[in-house]
């Protein structure tokens, strides 16, 4: 288990090199954008189609029994399909990744929340856990679902 980190910031700097080393360790190629004003952490991929992620970490369990994560730029500002596409959350107790393409969040809601540790759970983001393969083919980065749509998915995975 990793240290508990008093703050917010250094959390989030820790989940993004977690996403790094675990999106690496798949075979892409990851970029950083310069600064930190952009409503994206990173870039995936070598050449066209390029896939704009956001990175986001959680722990918190609410009294649902989920884990939930902010879905917001600053406080209150929902994303949109503009700003990214793919939310990337870490579930830092479950050790789990949930690669979730922006269309399957929308409408917007100004939190997520994922079942990692109910594994039978019929969650409407359970197929998009350990999903690395819509971020494409490492290599060719090609898409594993274009468009990337929840029902195309249940398929490919069977």
């Amino acid at each position: 288990m990793p240290a508990r980190f008093r703050q917010p910031k250094r959390r989030g700097e820790w989940a993004e090199m977690k996403f790094m080393v675990r999106a690496a360790e798949a075979g892409f190629t990851v970029s950083k954008p310069y600064g930190d004003s952009a409503r994206f952490d990173f870039v995936v991929g070598q050449r066209p189609p390029l896939y704009r992620v956001q990175v986001r970490s959680t722990r918190i369990l609410n009294n649902a029994d989920a884990y939930v994560c902010r879905f917001t730029w600053g406080k209150q500002v929902r994303y949109s399909r503009r700003d990214f596409d793919f939310l990337a959350i870490y579930v830092v107790p479950c050790d789990a990744w949930y690669v979730i393409p922006i269309a399957a969040l929308l409408p917007a809601r100004l939190y997520v929340s994922v079942y990692p540790h109910h594994p039978l759970t019929h969650s409407r983001l359970e197929p998009y856990r350990e999903a690395w393969h819509l971020l494409g083919t490492p290599g060719s980065q090609e898409c594993a679902a274009s468009p990337c749509e929840p029902d195309m998915i249940r398929s490919k995975r069977g």
